[in-house]
This record gives structure tokens, sequence and C-alpha cells, in this order.
């Protein structure tokens, strides 16, 4: 779960497919009739990578659209990895076709944003989000984070066209990310006090554990707020809930 990624992918604004990638090393997009072997990992990436093909053009009704989209699915042959290292997500450009991408570890500048050829690149930085999450819950930040990400393959992104006049694009949404979000996206109260101990220096888990930590705890202070009561006298009116724990 804690690596999963939803992949969902569009030609020309119209969704093709959508799946979830369970596998905890990442997948590879690509689109090519060869099969990655042990010799042709220098080629095509590990072999411990989900394959996931690009779905076929040839239901696309617009002739012009369904020449160009295949136009650029002939030079997705050695694809693009999404790779998952640690609490991050990279991506690694092996194919020819040339891919933009727009998300929470993007430097924010104006124009197309493109991905190096074979250089990994930070989609996603899960500690980043717990950060950003943190912050949310403290009133410290007026949005919760962003964790969406999304690809353009063979056209500049961003730009001033809209994404549903691209002709491929691919979203990926960590999974944890979308899920700690819709558990901890109410107003919560939170307060806590810093003490000053002598311990080791946390290395990336030991961090990663005491953000989970402090989230376990914002939602234990949010299940135990009693219920709001109505003023003396006031009628409980028809949208009224009965006394007990909200539901949920």
């Amino acid at each position: 779960m804690v690596t999963d990624l939803e992949l969902k992918f569009q030609y020309r604004g119209r969704q093709v497919c959508a799946l979830t990638v369970s596998n905890p090393h990442g997948c590879r997009l690509f689109h090519s009739s060869l099969e990655p072997t042990r010799e042709q990992e220098e080629l095509f990436g590990p072999l411990t990578l989900e394959q996931v093909p690009f779905p076929s053009p040839d239901a696309i009704p617009n002739e012009k659209q369904r020449f160009y989209t295949h136009q650029l699915l002939d030079v997705l042959d050695r694809g693009l990895i999404l790779e998952l290292q640690g609490q991050d997500l990279f991506a690694l450009r092996l194919c020819q076709c040339k891919v933009f991408w727009t998300g929470p570890c993007a430097a924010p500048q104006p124009g197309p944003n493109p991905i190096q050829r074979e250089r990994r690149t930070k989609l996603f930085s899960l500690e980043g989000f717990l950060n950003g999450l943190i912050q949310f819950q403290k009133g410290q930040t007026p949005t919760p984070p962003p964790f969406e990400i999304f690809l353009c393959f063979g056209e500049e992104w961003p730009d001033q066209k809209p994404k549903e006049k691209k002709l491929i694009t691919v979203q990926v949404v960590p999974v944890a990310a979308r899920l700690l979000l819709e558990m901890f996206s109410g107003e919560l109260s939170w307060s806590a006090d810093s003490i000053p101990l002598q311990i080791s220096h946390p290395d990336l888990k030991d961090r990663m554990v005491e953000q989970f930590k402090e989230l376990h705890q914002l939602w234990q202070s949010h299940q135990r707020l009693p219920p709001a009561q109505p003023p003396p006298g006031a009628s409980a009116g028809p949208w009224a809930l009965p006394p007990g724990p909200l539901p949920h």
C-alpha cells in the first residue's frame, strides 16, 4: 500500500486506462513489441520493475490524432521508468520521446519543464509531503500539500494549452499520500510541548516514523473531541445528529 502508484492514461483528455501498480520497485511505461531481458537492462531498465504498456491508440476516432499518437508511441520503446527509492519517487527517461512534467517536486519556473534523458528526476518525496501535511494541520499553511504528478509525452508542458489538448498524458498518484490527506483533511486543533533530549542523530527511517507518530497523535486528538452541543433551548431540527461518535 505504501508504495502503490495509481496511473491514469489519457489520449487528448480522454481516459483510456487506469490501473494501480503495487511493485515496490516501481514500473516502466513503454510501447514496444520487444521484451526486456537481463542482457538488455542497460537499454530497458531492471527486470524487477513492473512493465506497463501504453494503451493502443487504434480506437481513437480522429484520424489525425491517431496518426500523431502513433508517431509518439513509436519512439517509446525504451520507455520511462518510475522508480521508488526509500520515501522518494524518481523518473528516468530512457525513451527518445521527450517527457515534460508538473508535480510537488517541480521547481517553480515559467515555461515547459522537461525530464532530462537518462538523468534521475525526483517527482515526489513522502517526507516532504508529511512535513507539508503537518504544517497544514497546525494551520501554518492555507492549503494541503500537493501530491499528484502530471506527465506529458512528446509535447511541451506546462504551456498555454490545457491538458485536455495534449496527445498523451499520464497522471501519477502516490496512493499513500492520497490516503493520508483523506484521513487528515479536517481542521484539527494541535498542541505539543518540545523537550530537548539526548538521542542519536535520526536517520531517514527515524524521521519517517516520527512523522507518522505525529500524524497519529493528531488523528487521536480529533477522535477525542466532544461533539458540539446546541445552545440551551435550541431546537434540534431535522439535520440534528444523535449523540455519540460522528459517522465515518
